[in-house]
This record gives structure tokens, C-alpha cells and sequence, in this order.
């Protein structure tokens, strides 16, 4: 099954989480406002909530628990039951009791932030998802030394690459692959892959894996 995304939205248009799983955009809480005023409105006036919505080749699907919207896009016709009751069980596993954690007030602390990262693990599970495990590129050096004209660093890719150098070191933040940075400047892999291996042998910046990175190739969602 094709999961292009997952929603946990209150009621009252609120969204508590959310994760894409492709390149297909959403505003979170845009999305949230729209999706929480149309349960509201496929309830009272329809009487019944129309579990399934269908746009071209999306489809939308959700249930509602304990005040809570659990919600999917998926690809369409995808059978969506199971992973919409495994996402519901699998939130209420972690903040059935600690739902006050979610609030604007909490959601920072250490103890909101440790079970949100605990619960998207899972919720990745429940998907099928496997972080991008390619090693990517974070930069160590700030940006304004980069672009500074006295910068030595800066000087040093000039004279060996060209301005495309610094425009790989500044894209190496952590949350792009070699491909993604060859792909946006639209220069070979092996150009992008020659740069880092110098800027690395020379401490502008670092590879590490993917799991060790704040970021993913997947967007999440915590609003503050």
C-alpha cells in the first residue's frame, strides 16, 4: 500500500501530528482546519461520517475515537482499515493518558519530545517506511564564512571546484542525499560526490548516517 501520509487531528481542527511519506505537500494545519470542519459537517448534517474521500488518484481516510481524527492519503482504492487502527492504537499506546502533553505549554519538554519521537518510530513501523539509511552530508562550517569573499574556505572551493562548491556545502545540511544537492544545481553526482570528499578531508563538514540525523527524506509534523 502507497502511504503518501498520516494526520492525527482534535476535533476542534487542532492538528497533534502529522507525517508525509512523499513529495506531495500539505499545509498541516490548514489541512487540519478544513479536514475537522468536514467531519463536523458529514456528522451533524449528513448524519454519518463518509469515511473515504477521493481526488483523482488520492484517496482520504479516516476514523473518529474518542475525539480524535485518525486520517490517511493513500493511493487510491488502497484498503486503509488495519493502518488507520493501528495508528489510532498506537497513539492512545502513548498519550491515551498524557494527551495534556500535546498542548502548546507541554510539547517541548523532554518528556513530550521523548514520546513523540518514540511514536513516530512506530507510526513508521505501522506504515511500512524505512528511513533513508545512504550516509548524508551535514556542514560544519557556517554559512556566512562560506560566502564571505575573504573567507579562506571559501576561497580554497573557488580555486579548486568553482561556485558550484559552495553551493554543495551549503546544501549539506543533513536532510539532503549527494543525489538531491545534484539533482537541485543540476551537476553530476560525481562533481557533488569529488566536493564533499574534499570539504570533508578538510573539516568543513561530515557524513553520518541517516539515522543519526535530525531529519529524514520524510517530513514530520509537531506543531510548537
Amino acid at each position: 500500500m502507497v502511504v503518501h501520509a498520516v494526520w492525527v487531528i482534535d476535533t476542534s481542527g487542532i492538528p497533534l501530528y502529522h507525517k508525509a511519506y512523499s513529495p506531495l505537500e500539505f499545509d498541516p494545519t490548514l489541512f487540519s482546519s478544513f479536514f475537522s470542519s468536514l467531519v463536523h459537517f458529514q456528522s451533524e448534517m449528513m448524519g454519518r461520517q463518509l469515511q473515504d474521500i477521493t481526488f483523482e488518484d488520492l484517496s482520504f481516510s479516516y476514523i473518529v475515537d474518542t475525539g480524535l481524527v485518525f486520517l490517511a492519503c493513500v493511493k487510491k482504492d488502497a484498503a486503509t482499515g488495519k493502518l488507520l487502527e493501528s495508528l489510532r492504537d498506537v497513539f492512545f499506546q502513548y498519550f491515551k493518558d498524557d494527551l495534556i502533553l500535546l498542548s502548546s505549554l507541554l510539547r517541548t519538554s523532554p518528556r513530550a519530545r521523548e514520546l513523540l519521537r518514540d511514536f513516530e518510530l512506530e507510526v513508521d513501523k505501522v506504515v511500512g517506511f524505512a528511513p533513508q539509511k545512504e550516509p548524508l552530508p551535514v556542514r560544519i562550517t557556517a554559512v556566512p564564512r562560506l560566502l564571505h569573499k575573504d573567507s579562506p574556505i571559501r576561497q580554497d572551493l573557488l580555486r579548486r571546484f568553482g561556485m558550484n562548491s559552495i553551493l554543495v556545502v551549503i546544501l549539506s545540511d543533513g536532510k539532503h542525499r549527494n543525489a538531491d544537492i545534484a539533482e537541485a544545481l543540476d551537476i553530476p553526482t560525481q562533481e557533488v560526490e569529488e566536493i564533499l570528499r574534499h570539504a570533508q578531508r578538510r573539516g568543513y563538514l561530515k557524513v553520518v548516517s541517516a539515522y543519526d540525523s535530525d531529519e529524514v527524506s520524510s517530513e514530520s509534523y509537531f506543531p510548537d
